[in-house]
């Protein structure tokens, strides 16, 4: 690194002392700082009031603010340029970072400056200085002090104003996020109420029309008993027909009561304290129950189990995680049975493939089966309530899925559907492992 010249080496070591010296507080200070200016002095400062004409009027000014002003700070030049005008005379240009200690609060002031400073008796005194304070104009009867107030009160407005501005921004955003869940709830309600009036109706309208025909059928079979010549073989047939009608009336019934218990098990959740339990023996058990409820004139399928022996437990409420297991088997059995009826497939082999596996920190349960497997309009709708693929009539109430997510959701876990390879589906539940 260069060696400074003698005479800026100096100027700057005088400059420096002449700050220090300056950001004492009272008036030792002033008098600290007079002694690095010369007697014939002129000088302006930071605002259009501060003009010196000499070293007192420099000295009356400083010890006025500093009186009005009790501070303390520190200096620090970031820069300075210095240029030897002739020997002996000096011109001094740059920026100083002021932080100045007003009743608690640090300010920082960064002015430029432009000084002429002189070498007498040895030394280099300040003859001239020029100071400029952009973002701090003061008033031509202001202090610093009253210049950095206003500043702040004016940063303070700004910030008010934009702090009001954020506030009421935030404020309609959180009314729009409101309307927004409000409308979401609604559109919920709506569909919800739309998919309970269309199930509860199709049973309703079961119900009135074999109630009607039941009715006519009781008058007949009266008419006929009752005539001069009963005809009895003719009543035994109203009858039977009777009995028919009204067994339907049975099970709609039931359906429309399987519709409700079934709202009311979803919009009640499930109860059932939760404890450890074995992954394996769970869905063994309960796989074993739900092929024990299967139809009696369904085919014959294959049921294979893959279970991984390190599956371990998972912290759950037993019931309603064996319920989810039941759903999905009677889901598969359903499928592969339609795929049966629909088509005569020499070659086509129910099965059924029940799976647990040990992931990271996870467990999975998996059912996948060769089924008819998911129509393309089903995406993003399996889980909905009151949705469903198989055909009206079949005791099918279209909540199964949707309370199983449920139980899986309440869980911690997941669960999602996939297209099986070799057609069908793939049903998988996700569950953390307890360790």
């Amino acid at each position: 690194m260069p060696t400074q010249e003698p005479a800026e080496a100096e100027v700057r070591a005088a400059l420096d002392a002449f700050f220090r010296a300056g950001s004492g507080p009272g008036a030792e200070a002033v008098r600290a700082s007079l002694e690095y200016v010369t007697d014939d002095f002129t000088g302006f400062g930071t605002g259009p009031g501060d003009h010196y004409p000499d070293s007192e009027a420099f000295a009356a000014i400083v010890l006025r603010e500093k009186e009005l002003m009790p501070t303390t700070g520190s200096h620090r030049m970031q820069w300075m340029n210095v240029r030897e005008l002739r020997p002996g005379l000096a011109l001094a240009e740059g920026q100083v970072r002021f932080e100045i200690a007003v009743a608690g609060e640090t300010h920082v002031i960064e002015p430029r400056c432009t000084v002429v400073l002189e070498r007498r008796d040895g030394r280099w005194l300040i003859a001239h200085f020029h100071f400029s304070l952009a973002n701090a104009a003061q008033g031509a009867e202001d202090t610093l002090l009253d210049s950095l107030v206003d500043r702040n009160r004016e940063l303070e407005r700004e910030v008010a104003r934009r702090t009001a501005e954020l506030e009421r921004a935030l404020e309609e955003l959180h009314a729009a996020q409101a309307r927004l869940i409000q409308q979401e709830k609604l559109a919920g309600l709506g569909r919800l109420t739309s998919g309970i009036a269309h199930e509860i109706k199709n049973p309703l309208n079961f119900v009135n029309n074999f109630a009607a025909l039941a009715v006519e059928l009781a008058e007949e079979a009266g008419a006929a008993l009752a005539a001069p010549a009963p005809d009895v073989a003719d009543a035994r047939v109203l009858l039977g027909d009777l009995r028919v009608n009204a067994g339907k009336v049975v099970e709609h019934g039931r359906r429309a009561d399987a519709i409700v218990r079934a709202m009311m098990q979803h919009a009640r959740g499930g109860t059932e304290p939760v404890r450890r339990v074995d992954v394996n023996a769970l869905v063994e058990e309960h796989v074993q129950l739900a092929l024990d409820g299967r139809r009696d004139d369904g085919p014959a399928v294959e049921v294979v189990r893959e279970y991984d022996p390190d599956a371990g437990e998972v912290e759950a409420a037993p019931q309603d995680l064996g319920r989810v297991v039941v759903k999905l088997i009677a889901n598969a059995l359903d499928a592969v049975a339609a795929r049966a009826e629909a088509a005569a497939e020499e070659s086509y082999l129910p099965s059924i493939v029940v799976r647990t596996e040990r992931r990271d920190g996870n467990v999975r349960i998996v059912v996948e089966d060769n089924g008819v497997g998911l129509p393309a309009a089903s995406e993003g709708r399996l889980f909905e309530p009151f949705y469903t693929t198989k055909p009206a009539g079949q005791g099918n109430v279209g909540l199964g899925l949707s309370l199983s997510r449920d139980v899986v959701v309440a869980h911690g876990g997941e669960i999602v559907a996939a297209p099986a390879e070799r057609r069908g589906a793939i049903f998988t539940v996700t569950l953390a492992r307890v360790a």
